[in-house]
């Protein structure tokens, strides 16, 4: 038997074998059994025990915070303990952050699915930031799967697949709600702060569950951030709640009077143009 040692916490290291064109978890592997956990702090040193002939090549992955992969090789490793010491010897291999496919569990399996369905929103996303010269750091979602799924916890992906899912279709929701303004005369002004007839427009996009954006009019700019929003609700006119609600299908909830709902992807044009009025409508009864 071969020991294997792995890091969980702050600065984790994670070890994976290959297996035909699949990446598999030490966890994952035929016999293997986890036979302790040291506390090293704010870190613990697992130990699992591994069938010799199960060693393969494969990768370490390092989160510090986000992944770095090193490759390994079954001679460099053969016979000898896989411990930590090794891992940050000389005998490690920097490689690229490339896209590998990692074995599932099983219960990450509708997440990455709904996941791959909102992927394709990034390059929408990234032409809008460009156009409209947005401060918004884009989602990159090949780096993003990468850092659900290397992940050796399967309700960590699930929990990571599903918070990348939210934030990339809530920025792509956000620069609708920013063209819908501009198309009713609205000038930007700043990131997020539009001049609509002599009124400010302010947008407070905080990606989190429940209201991911907050649509605020007023006299003069007041510089809302999420601490303060409590203190102008007078002033806001929408509150926006972006989610996944359904496997493959992007949903979108607006709540102000009537909390009309709208079901929007880049395909459904009719769709995207009534949520773009509704904006609109809530605005203009402040202005």
């Amino acid at each position: 038997m071969i020991t294997v040692e792995e890091i969980y916490g702050e600065d984790s290291w994670f070890t994976y074998f290959m297996r035909g064109n699949e990446v598999v978890h030490v966890s994952q592997l035929e016999g293997a059994r986890k036979v302790g956990s040291i506390s090293l702090g704010n870190r613990s040193l697992v130990l699992w025990e591994v069938p010799e002939n199960e060693i393969t090549n494969g990768y370490y992955v390092n989160y510090n915070p986000k992944p770095r992969l090193f490759r390994f090789t079954r001679p460099n490793i053969l016979g000898r303990d896989l411990s930590f010491d090794l891992m940050i010897s000389k005998t490690l291999t920097p490689s690229p952050l490339v896209q590998l496919r990692p074995r599932l569990f099983g219960i990450e399996r509708t997440p990455l699915f709904t996941f791959r369905r909102v992927a394709p929103l990034e390059e929408e996303i990234k032409s809008s930031v460009q156009k409209l010269r947005l401060r918004l750091p884009v989602v990159n979602t090949i780096e993003a799967e990468i850092d659900a799924m290397l992940r050796p916890i399967p309700q960590e992906r699930v929990r990571v697949l599903n918070s990348y899912s939210e934030e990339i279709y809530s920025q792509w929701v956000l620069t609708k709600v920013i063209e819908a303004i501009i198309e009713m005369g609205g000038k930007l002004i700043d990131s997020f702060v539009l001049n609509v007839d002599s009124k400010i427009v302010e947008i407070l996009y905080h990606p989190n569950p429940g209201v991911d954006i907050h649509v605020l009019v007023s006299d003069k700019r007041e510089y809302v951030n999420i601490n303060n929003i409590q203190s102008y609700k007078d002033k806001e006119v929408l509150q926006i709640d972006t989610g996944v609600r359904t496997v493959g299908k992007v949903g979108i909830t607006v709540s102000f009077e009537g909390n009309a709902q709208f079901v929007l992807t880049p395909r459904n044009v009719e769709g995207i143009k009534k949520f773009k009025e509704e904006v609109r409508n809530e605005i203009r009864k402040k202005l």
